[in-house]
């Protein structure tokens, strides 16, 4: 029992969103850097008696590991053991290649070619006639940066990764990620 105090104390005693107890290291105060007193908490007995589960269940080996929000649980069938992975598998080192040459070529003329400082290339895909890039440029700078004005152009490339044309698809603040999630 001694155990399970000590482990409740070094883990936060807030409850996440999915009433679930919050899985972080704990600081003096019994909450980890994101909660505080003002958020729920397990109370102590709750702890201990989540420490024995665990406890029991790791001695019967079907320890259940946290989860995210929309994640399921993997069965014993589909865990892989790292040991047992095939160092040796080879990945297509061809395709990496011209996915990097089409990176190099965009990064270094999508600020010249659109007429505006680049800021990232975000997508890079393969198509029938060679290679599609989505490449982000400030349009208009602001201040806070939050404010930016960031224009979302899509690049053409053929396959030797040559420039065929653009447009832009999009344009929006920096600050509004809202759409893109």
């Amino acid at each position: 029992m001694a155990e399970a105090d000590t482990q409740s104390r070094e883990q936060c005693k807030a409850l996440t969103e999915d009433g679930q107890r919050c899985s972080r290291p704990a600081r003096d105060d019994g909450f980890c850097y994101q909660h505080d007193e003002s958020d729920p908490t397990v109370s102590d007995s709750q702890a201990a008696q989540e420490e024995e589960q665990t406890d029991e269940q790791a001695e019967h080996g079907d320890v259940e590991e946290s989860r995210s929000r929309g994640t399921v649980n993997m069965t014993a069938e589909e865990m892989t053991d790292p040991d047992e992975v095939d160092a040796d598998v080879e990945t297509d080192r061809e395709e990496i290649a011209g996915i990097l040459a089409v990176r190099q070529t965009v990064q270094s003329t999508a600020g010249e070619l659109i007429g505006h400082e680049f800021d990232g290339v975000s997508e890079i895909t393969p198509t029938d006639d060679g290679w599609r890039a989505v490449v982000e440029v400030v349009e208009r700078r602001a201040v806070p940066d939050t404010q930016d004005i960031i224009g979302r152009y899509e690049i053409e490339l053929d396959t030797d990764a040559t420039v065929h044309g653009y447009r832009r698809v999009d344009r929006y603040r920096r600050g509004d990620t809202a759409q893109f999630e």
